[in-house]
């Protein structure tokens, strides 16, 4: 599955802790829910022009949207 990097990672995570690991040389990435983290890293490698060491993934569920 050689897929183009810029559809495996979608975006970079702006967030609060995603700022705060920052400064250790870790960063947070929206990256398509089919890759795999060999995938991942891989994509972020060619992208950034990095050497990425290792690649922690995380399925993060949507909270619930209330109407009304």
């Amino acid at each position: 599955m050689s897929k183009d990097p810029y559809a495996i990672v979608k975006r970079p995570l702006i967030t609060e802790k995603g700022m705060g690991i920052a400064p250790m040389g870790k960063y947070a990435f929206e990256v398509d829910i089919r890759a795999n983290k060999i995938e991942i890293a891989q994509a972020v490698e060619k992208i950034f022009s990095v050497s990425v060491t290792k690649v922690n993934t995380l399925r993060v569920k949507g909270k619930p949207k209330r109407l009304g």
